[in-house]
């Protein structure tokens, strides 16, 4: 299974479940913001291999993670998305209960008195999953002991850009939330998005309101000359904008980019995705802040609402592509926003994308398939692939 750096992943590496897992133990992954579960007692549920992992909301104000399935018969305790608890988690099957503080087992129906103060072992609490949160970004990892200083850099990076938002104070609220189950392998949809040197000829729509050289490094006279005007903008009000492209910390890229001429937000028309305006903004501004997190998201700051967009496998063909749309918490649907209009673009870019990713899977799974050799533009894949060849270890 030995890798190349500057060629894509190998086909051991795409097809086996294990080199997976041990990416996601080794390392965190990105799971929700705190504007998913902005209030306690608020619960979010993710698929993961052939896991659920319940996210809480506790009354303490921390977000933590469990197994979702009761000890007892392994009923779900959230049997969707998302949801409210309160004082306590409750199985809708038995009614057995358990602390959102904790997992502890705190009511056990039909048990002798005694049970759930010396309970058997194994039978005390839901199963603690590693949830840890930074700037209101919601990360997980499947390792129980997880190191948390890899976040705290991780944050060091980040804070100059997305402190502005106060995302980790609430204020936010979903406007949208989408899964889909896609039949393509979670890698090769992740290298995808790493690149834009598609985006011409997969993303016309995306290109009317980007240009493709915010995403693939590339310089074109134009994109520079409106890259300086914006980045004056952005100064004179303080804000952070230069790229940091994984060398200050191994996970992360991150950045601000002009929009198109005219445009206030990310939507095919250019008008504004929400009238209220959120973090540092008072007004619409042209640009996003983008982030790009290793193993598995995508993330875009306007200045109306943001966008976040990640991948978890369900197997080696199989995985979960989910989409958030977060706005101000006091916006309203149909006054301040159309959630169609809002959630246009990255429908229909996501949608181009599962396309092509679907293609590359089924073309992957070919005995005489051989990793292909990566171009300058696609830098961004070439350090993908190192990263994931290098944390499977």
């Amino acid at each position: 299974m030995e890798h190349t750096s500057g060629f894509g992943l190998p086909a051991e590496m795409l097809r086996d479940e294990r080199h997976s897992r041990r990416v996601l133990t080794n390392r965190w992954f990105f799971v929700a913001t705190r504007g998913d579960l902005p209030e306690p007692g608020d619960m979010f549920a993710f698929d993961l291999f052939d896991e659920n992992v319940l996210l809480v909301h506790g009354p303490d104000g921390v977000i933590r993670g469990f197994e979702n399935r009761c000890v007892h018969q392994s009923a779900r305790l959230l049997d969707g998305v998302s949801g409210s608890c309160g004082r306590r988690l409750v199985c809708p099957n038995h009614q057995w209960s358990y602390d959102p503080s904790s997992g502890a087992l705190r009511g056990a129906t039909g048990m002798p008195v005694d049970f759930v103060d010396r309970p058997p072992d194994g039978f005390g609490g839901l199963r603690a999953i590693s949830v840890g949160e930074r700037g209101g970004l919601v990360f997980a990892c499947l390792d129980p002991d997880a190191d948390t200083a890899d976040l705290d850099d991780l944050q060091q990076v980040l804070a100059p850009y997305t402190d502005p938002f106060h995302l980790d104070r609430g204020g936010y609220r979903v406007a949208l939330h989408e899964r889909e189950v896609v039949d393509a392998n979670w890698l090769v949809v992740m290298v995808n998005n790493r690149e834009c040197v598609h985006c011409r000829a997969n993303h016309p729509g995306l290109c009317d309101v980007f240009d493709p050289s915010s995403f693939n490094g590339a310089t074109t006279p134009a994109y520079a000359e409106r890259l300086a005007e914006a980045a004056a903008r952005w100064e004179a009000a303080g804000l952070a904008w230069r790229e940091q492209a994984f060398d200050p910390h191994d996970a992360v890229r991150v950045a601000r980019y002009p929009m198109a001429e005219g445009f206030a937000s990310i939507t095919f028309d250019g008008r504004p995705a929400c009238r209220r305006t959120i973090g540092p903004w008072h007004h619409h501004d042209a640009s996003t802040l983008s982030i790009w997190l290793n193993p598995n998201a995508w993330l875009h700051f306007t200045s109306d609402h943001i966008a976040t967009n990640w991948v978890l496998p369900l197997g080696t063909d199989r995985c979960l592509l989910a989409t958030t749309w977060l706005v101000h918490a006091d916006a309203v649907e149909g006054v301040d926003y159309d959630v169609n209009h809002l959630a246009e673009v990255w429908r229909v870019t996501n949608a181009e994308d599962v396309e092509l990713c679907r293609s590359m899977t089924a073309g992957a799974r070919s005995a005489h398939y051989r990793p292909g050799p990566l171009g300058r533009d696609e830098r961004w894949c070439v350090q993908f692939c190192d990263w994931i060849a290098a944390n499977a270890d």
